[in-house]
Order: C-alpha cells, then structure tokens, then sequence
C-alpha cells in the first residue's frame, strides 16, 4: 500500500482499480496514524486534513483495537467503496459532501436489492459504524448514521435450520468410501465446529488427553479463543483413513505442520473452496432440513447445538463450546424451535374422552 495513495486525491475510478490486497495490507497503518497525530490538537483530535477519503477507509478498517480478521476486513472494504462508487454516481469525489438525504436514499437502493433482513442488516451495520467513527474524528461535520434506518431482522422468518438425525445419519453413509466427506460430516456435526476451525490448524495441535482418554484438537474461534475440540475415536479413525491415501502422517506429532484437515495436495483449504465443495456434497447425498430446505455447512453447527441440548447439555455450555459471548445468541439463534417445543405446556392439558 503506497502512502501516496492514502493522502493524494484520489479519482474514484482509480480506488476501484487498487487491488484488495493493497487496500488489505496494514503496513502503513502506523506511519500514518503517526503522522495524522502529529498534529494533535488541545481537545485530542487528529488532524485528518490531508487523508483522503481512501485513506479514512484504510484507517478504520485497520484500526487498532478492532481485532478484525482478513475476512472481516474484507467485507468492510468491500461495502465502504460501493458506497463511495454511490458518492460518484451522484457526481461528487467527497463523502463529507454527501447529505443525509443522499444517504437515506443509497439504503432504499440497498433495501430493493437485499430483501434478505440478515444481509441488509450488515451492510448497514458497517455502514453506521464507519460514519459514526468519521463523526466522532471531526472529519465529517455531518452525523451521517441519522441518514440510516437500522435493520429489525425477523427471528421469524429465518429459515430453520434443524437437521433430522437419521436424515444426516444417511447422509454420511453415503459417503462411506469417500473418507474425505464422510470425515467432515462427522468432524462438523459431532463438534460445532466452524468449517474455518477445521481448516486453519496443523496437525500437530491434534492431542491425546490421557487423564480423559480423549483426542483434543487445538483451534481458534471466530473471535480469537482458544479452543479445544473434542474429536471423537470414530471420527479420527475417517480422517486418519483420508490422510493415509493422500500418503500424509497419520501419527499424533506435535512437529507435523501438515494442515489437520488437508486437500488433496497436502495443502490447507481456502475456505470458500471447501465451503462450495461441502454444500454440493450435502446436496449430491440428499441432506435437507426437516422442512425440505438446501443446507450448508453451517446447519452442521445448529445441529449440533440441538443434539446437545436435547441430550441435556446446559444452555451455557453450548453457548461456551459454541464461543458464543452471550447465552441469548445460542438460544435465539440456534434453539428457538427447540426451547419452544420445551416449554410449551399443551402436555398438561388434557381433554381426552372416556367412555
């Protein structure tokens, strides 16, 4: 990333021809924020004057404290430049330029193309988060978030995501030579597992407890905890079978930096690669939801939090294996039906005839 490109105006269709992986390095994060804070003012404000718009883009995405991920970053670069492509569109190379009008407009754009509540709640999540920072720097005069509407997602209407046992039982049976699906299946479905903590650790943070007579793998959750995944016996058994035909170790070795779950060359998975392969996979061997719906792989952690939970696991353990930070997101989210069905008390009402 060029520091010329973070403080020289810049015309918008040269932003949209920067490559993301110049926009995605950090590099030059630190020379800037040391130069805009070199001219602190008496009430601790930066001076921003000379950074573009680009660059205030550059600055929030990567700015300390956030601990975002590549991907995260990723869709909030991506959103921020289509919303300056609409600054452009209106004919203005500015968004301090831009009113609230403007910005109430560019959401019923996203309105009609995003009917999907979740999707259109996030873009408009970024969206109030950047120009809320941007606010409170004094780089932009304007409170632009009035100019957003947030997004009520309707528990409702999120598609169920339950998974009958026997149908996902027939599921991985069909994959019964196919050691590389079926031990996936069986890793996402029996653990909880997010398919990017599947792919992301080596080998050697698979282990054997002694005390517990268990496996134990090693990983890192969407928000940076520590992990340690249970991996039952008949599971490990799968993937070992898959590692020993791609001629991999298939011994516990705290030196083996092969990746846990490998493709076929040896290599870790893009996640986006394995997430379309699994989906297809699912959908070749006939695995649906109890209302007939395509799943994906993240139904595999839905119903592992049901199987949990109507085995008699605590709400607050799941929500603990799950690292979700707050019990209400594992209820709401992953136990709906399953705590409706609970408590509800049509069983201890009775009007059966008798004769």
């Amino acid at each position: 990333m060029e520091i010329n490109s973070i403080f020289k105006p810049t015309s918008f269709p040269d932003v949209l021809s920067l490559p993301s992986s110049r926009l995605l390095d950090d590099s030059m994060y630190q020379s800037v924020m040391l130069l805009v804070s070199s001219d602190e003012d008496d009430r601790g404000n930066y001076n921003y004057a000379r950074v573009s718009n680009l660059g205030m883009i550059y600055l929030y995405v990567h700015r300390k404290g956030t601990k975002r991920k590549e991907q995260t970053k990723k869709d909030y670069l991506r959103e921020l430049l289509l919303f300056l492509n609409y600054v452009h569109s209106l004919g203005k190379h500015d968004l301090r330029d831009i009113s609230r009008f403007e910005v109430e407009q560019y959401q019923m754009q996203l309105e009609q193309t995003y009917p999907k509540t979740t999707t259109l709640a996030k873009k408009i999540g970024i969206l109030n988060s950047f120009f809320d920072w941007l606010y409170r720097e004094e780089y932009t005069t304007k409170n632009l978030t009035r100019g957003l509407i947030p997004v009520r997602i309707d528990k409702e209407a999120i598609p169920e995501r339950e998974i009958d046992e026997e149908v996902l039982k027939e599921s991985i049976q069909y994959f019964n030579n196919h050691p590389k699906v079926k031990s996936l299946l069986l890793l996402l479905g029996t653990t909880g597992l997010r398919l990017n903590e599947v792919i992301t650790p080596n080998f050697s943070d698979l282990t054997y407890d002694r005390t517990r007579n268990r496996y134990y793998l090693r990983t890192v959750t969407k928000r940076g905890k520590i992990r340690m995944a249970n991996i039952k016996d008949y599971v490990l058994e799968e993937l070992l079978e898959y590692r020993r035909r791609l001629g991999l170790n298939t011994k516990i070795d705290k030196n083996d930096t092969s990746p846990f779950y490998p493709n076929r060359l040896g290599r870790h998975y893009s996640l986006s690669s394995l997430s379309s392969s699994l989906t297809e996979w699912m959908k070749e061997s006939g695995l649906v939801t109890t209302q007939n719906q395509r799943v994906t792989p993240h139904y595999l952690r839905h119903y592992f939090a049901q199987a949990a939970f109507a085995a008699g696991a605590p709400i607050g353990h799941i929500a603990e294996t799950l690292g979700h930070s707050l019990e209400r997101t594992t209820k709401e989210n992953y136990l709906r039906n399953s705590l409706k069905k609970q408590h509800d008390v049509s069983e201890l009402v009775d009007i059966r005839l008798t004769n």
